[in-house]
């Protein structure tokens, strides 16, 4: 998508070797593992070792998996963020390791058979949220249940196409969801800030998985117009929908021309120590963890931003 583009600022590689020593100084073992798969100085099936530090006795994830929630029991977010880390080092269902099998079954076990699903949507929180240090946005409540929307569902039901194999149960009941879902996206007006990732995502899926391919211009065409509509520059304010976070997977020459000046900016906006922090904060001062909080954000969101520069092109 991004060959034969003209950059202005590129990740050199000093910075790239200055990065790695403070990933081991300061970010957590799993954020160190991502990152070390994504320069290719360690093998990718080592995610999976670190995975299971996270998983619950009903098969899902927890243990503060998603920096933000320290909930110790399973939720919906937190197995769609060890789906999405997965995904983002190229897991698939082509894999034959035991201990993959292991962590997709039982991980789509809870999703599929023990979350709670409403009007095709699962509900992203769990009511044990709220009996654990968390953002302001993982409170059970109805208010957070509208302003996530589709999100993670979209994203999870692509994730269950590209990490189960076709003759699996899950990958039948995400098929059956991907048409309501698909539905809701063409009929939506507008799209949630969280929406905007999911789909995007799901689009991704679609592609890798080869699946709905004659839906895939309708699919990209709807995104694109959304993300027209509702991007911002201000990098800043972390609730603005980013170029990146709603056109990675999207070409489009005017939604390219922001990608770039995003990706000039987190070039630019590296910390003195050599990596990001996160931008935003938990919404409240309801907790003392949110310092802390902040601190492993240093790590994870180091890796966020390091994916999306060697996905754009941007690595020396």
């Amino acid at each position: 998508m991004f060959k034969g583009r003209e950059f202005m600022k590129l990740l050199t590689k000093n910075m790239q070797q200055d990065m790695a020593i403070q990933m081991c100084n300061k970010a957590r073992d799993i954020d160190i593992c991502i990152f070390n798969a994504l320069d290719g100085s360690m093998p990718k099936d080592y995610l999976l070792d670190c995975l299971t530090l996270y998983e619950t006795e009903d098969g899902g994830f927890g243990h503060g998996l998603y920096i933000d929630n320290y909930n110790t029991n399973s939720s919906v977010y937190q197995v769609y963020e060890a789906l999405r880390m997965l995904d983002m080092l190229d897991f698939d269902s082509s894999c034959d390791l035991d201990l993959y099998d292991h962590i997709v079954n039982k991980a789509f076990n809870f999703i599929y058979n023990r979350a709670e699903l409403k009007d095709g949507k699962w509900n992203p929180n769990v009511k044990s949220n709220d009996n654990f240090a968390h953002a302001k946005i993982f409170s059970y409540d109805e208010e957070n249940k509208e302003l996530f929307g589709y999100h993670p569902t979209a994203a999870i039901i692509g994730y269950t196409l590209t990490l189960c194999k076709p003759t699996k149960a899950y990958y039948k009941k995400a098929l059956r969801m991907l048409d309501d879902c698909l539905n809701y996206l063409y009929k939506a007006n507008s799209l949630t800030k969280y929406e905007a990732i999911s789909f995007g995502s799901l689009l991704n899926s679609l592609k890798k998985a080869n699946i709905k391919s004659e839906e895939w211009k309708k699919i990209e065409d709807k995104l694109i117009a959304n993300a027209k509509d509702n991007v911002s520059l201000s990098f800043e304010d972390n609730e603005t929908l980013h170029p990146l976070e709603a056109a990675l997977f999207l070409d489009d020459p005017d939604l390219n021309n922001l990608k770039d000046q995003e990706l000039d900016y987190l070039i630019s906006s590296i910390k003195s120590f050599g990596l990001w922090d996160k931008i935003g904060d938990w919404g409240w001062d309801k907790y003392p963890e949110a310092d802390s909080a902040s601190l492993k954000w240093i790590g994870a969101q180091t890796v966020i931003n390091y994916y999306l520069l060697k996905k754009c092109g941007r690595i020396e």
